[in-house]
């Protein structure tokens, strides 16, 4: 144990939270292992990805950066988002049980997050993944020449392209407004 180990209602807090995010990964996983079982994986009506649509759309949301600043972040909230994308890494993973729809909504949810987190790491981290799981479809297409697959899987669609870059746009703005502002008061 460290010495900076959480007490009272932040060890409460941190109680909850990193198990609730257990117990919803968890179940969120399970319900598309069941899925999958009953062949329902392209219904479209998964849960998984009725939960990514919104958490998507809630952090499309967020003004630019929202997630930058480290000094602002709880070390709980740090690791929080650290688990959630490493969950967002395992259902983009061709050996994930979500269908295409699910993939791409996580992929796109690890991208508006990293985005917010305004770091080239976090960006990067998302390439590797994005470029991990593009060639690991490709390599499976190949392979199973017998059974129908999306010729071209997507990781993102094309409107949260656009909304990532606007965010980035928008951020780029008004951190040069923030300089020329700052500049002028010296």
């Amino acid at each position: 144990m460290d010495d900076q180990s959480p007490t009272g209602t932040d060890a409460l807090i941190e109680l909850a939270v990193k198990t609730g995010l257990n117990l919803v990964f968890g179940l969120l996983h399970q319900n598309l292992s069941f899925e999958r079982q009953l062949g329902c994986a392209s219904s479209g009506g998964s849960i998984c990805n009725d939960v990514l649509q919104t958490a998507l759309d809630i952090v499309m949301t967020f003004e630019p950066l929202s997630l930058a600043d480290k000094r602002r972040l709880l070390p709980l909230a740090a690791s929080s988002l650290a688990e959630v994308t490493s969950f967002l890494r395992s259902i983009v993973s061709p050996q994930s049980c979500a269908n295409s729809s699910g993939r791409r909504l996580a992929s796109e949810l690890m991208l508006a997050i990293a985005t917010q987190r305004g770091s080239l790491h976090y960006l990067l981290e998302w390439i590797e993944m994005a470029l991990c799981a593009a060639v690991t479809l490709e390599t499976e297409s190949s392979c199973d020449a017998g059974v129908e697959a999306e010729p071209h899987p997507r990781m993102i669609t094309h409107t949260t392209f656009v909304a990532v870059l606007s965010q980035m746009k928008k951020a780029m703005v008004s951190h040069v407004v923030m300089l020329l502002v700052f500049s002028k008061l010296d």
